[in-house]
């Protein structure tokens, strides 16, 4: 496991036209479960949407949370679909504000950080 990072996984979690929550949950896991594969330490926010208790969470509370996390991490990586995302948008934007680097595809971050 590599511990010289820590990466936010950032994508759409509310259903949209063409995907549930469950889906976009599914797609998400399977992402994260790719970092873990290759040794590197991720945080997936949507993991806690897999349980329905966590939408009686305001969203507010949630983004907030989102950020807190953020600040803590080395690396954001975009997942499909998150400009879409008025949540993984602003993610994103303060990713940028504290200097993160921000990669738009998560294969071609494991690609570079993985031998």
């Amino acid at each position: 496991m590599q511990t010289d990072m820590f990466v936010y996984l950032s994508g759409p979690i509310t259903a949209t036209q063409d995907k549930t929550v469950e889906r976009h949950v599914a797609d998400a896991v399977a992402i994260y479960l790719e970092f873990m594969r290759h040794g590197i330490p991720s945080f997936c926010p949507h993991l806690s949407a897999a349980f329905p208790s966590a939408f009686t969470v305001n969203y507010e509370i949630w983004m907030a949370y989102d950020l807190a996390v953020i600040d803590r991490c080395t690396h954001m990586v975009m997942m499909p679909g998150w400009e879409q995302s008025a949540g993984a948008v602003r993610e994103r934007a303060y990713a940028n504000v504290c200097d993160l680097p921000i990669w738009s595809d998560w294969r071609d971050f494991l690609a570079q950080h993985t031998a």
